[in-house]
């Protein structure tokens, strides 16, 4: 992004004059209907439910960076031991950072080497072009659980420090990642077998008027990082995920189509998954822009067996609109409706769900 920008250039430097810089910020109200010990729940403001700083643009000649910080966990600052200098402060927190290396040009083919950390978006962060879940910030939706199979699984998301080996071109990438999930300086340590595994494949086409995606996600091998004592811990990361989007126009209406289906092995050292059976999700979803770069509706559906026991199986069913006030602001309502066998713990045992966004970027 040096369009414009007057750079600064010499022996071996070449950067731009101008930082780009922008500043993500939700403003949410959350209603859970009978997740809460006195059957009911009035709902709850979170402000800022995210605000994430991020800087990003050229480092040097073939070389781009991004780096992104959270404002919304800022320490208030307490009284400091002025003999001892002991004590907390303000500060900022690190959420990711990536620097990305163009090795090669091969015709129309680029080779990248991408090193990368991140407090939560998965191991995608290393390099994704697809907006189906298989990176937790890539997604066309705030109910990311909702119409993603690898956020139903949670394979799409949690701490991941690598390095992304990328091919690419306007119709293409492969991502190979060796990558261990940890983030911070913690959950560093290398299983004695090596990293865990990552690979990442999408064919990127155009059918007729339509623009596609088609692709596949594979997770393999485990990682030993320590927990929070320095003891090591044994992390199995097999699972995969298929996924597909199409987004075109109906007549003069902007359309856009998302599907997804995958699997975590079950196994009790598994990162994802330590039921007993395989979990299994299946999503999709259709939006819809009914006014056109102001209105989107849309609807999803998503299937999730979590392998705990037989017939544990839970869906969910998302209504939704978006009135987009300006191209970078945002407002979103949407109801989800579960229902199904099983109770799903890590979303609490909620039968319904109503919230209200307000997302802005500048």
């Amino acid at each position: 992004m040096v369009g414009g920008q007057s750079l600064i250039e010499g022996d071996h430097l070449s950067i731009p004059m101008a930082l780009n810089m922008s500043l993500i910020a939700k403003l949410r109200y959350d209603k859970t209907n009978g997740n809460t010990d006195t059957g009911s729940d009035q709902g709850q403001i979170q402000w800022p439910d995210e605000a994430a700083f991020l800087i990003g643009g050229k480092l040097a000649d073939n070389v781009g960076f991004l780096v992104e910080a959270g404002l919304a966990n800022i320490v208030v600052p307490v009284e400091v031991d002025t003999t001892t200098g002991e004590g907390e402060g303000s500060g900022i927190s690190l959420l990711g950072s990536k620097i990305h290396f163009k090795a090669a040009q091969v015709g129309s083919n680029q080779i990248s080497v991408i090193p990368f950390s991140t407090d939560g978006l998965g191991v995608g962060y290393g390099f994704e072009l697809l907006n189906t879940g298989a990176l937790r910030s890539q997604r066309p939706i705030e109910n990311r659980t909702g119409f993603s199979a690898a956020q139903a699984l949670e394979t799409g998301s949690g701490p991941a420090t690598g390095i992304a080996f990328v091919a690419s071109s306007n119709n293409y990438f492969v991502n190979y990642t060796p990558w261990t999930p940890g983030f911070g300086g913690d959950n560093f340590d290398i299983s004695p077998t090596g990293f865990a595994h990552y690979l990442r494949a999408a064919s990127l086409r155009d059918i007729g008027s339509w623009d596609t995606g088609f692709g596949i996600q594979l997770w393999s091998g485990e990682a030993n990082p320590a927990d929070v004592n320095g003891v090591e811990q044994k992390l199995v990361t097999d699972a995969w995920v298929v996924d597909a989007q199409a987004l075109g126009v109906a007549g003069s209406i902007p359309v856009s189509l998302y599907a997804s289906y995958g699997s975590a092995k079950g196994d009790t050292d598994s990162l994802w998954n330590t039921s007993p059976d395989d979990a299994k999700a299946f999503a999709l979803m259709g939006q819809v822009g009914v006014a056109p770069e102001r209105i989107n509706v849309y609807l999803a559906y998503r299937t999730l067996d979590n392998g705990a026991v037989e017939d544990n199986k839970f869906n969910a069913t998302t209504f939704g609109g978006q009135y987009l006030i300006a191209q970078n602001i945002r407002m979103e309502l949407f109801y989800v409706k579960e229902s199904g066998s099983g109770v799903d713990t890590r979303t609490s045992d909620r039968n319904a769900r109503t919230m209200f966004q307000l997302f802005a970027g500048f």
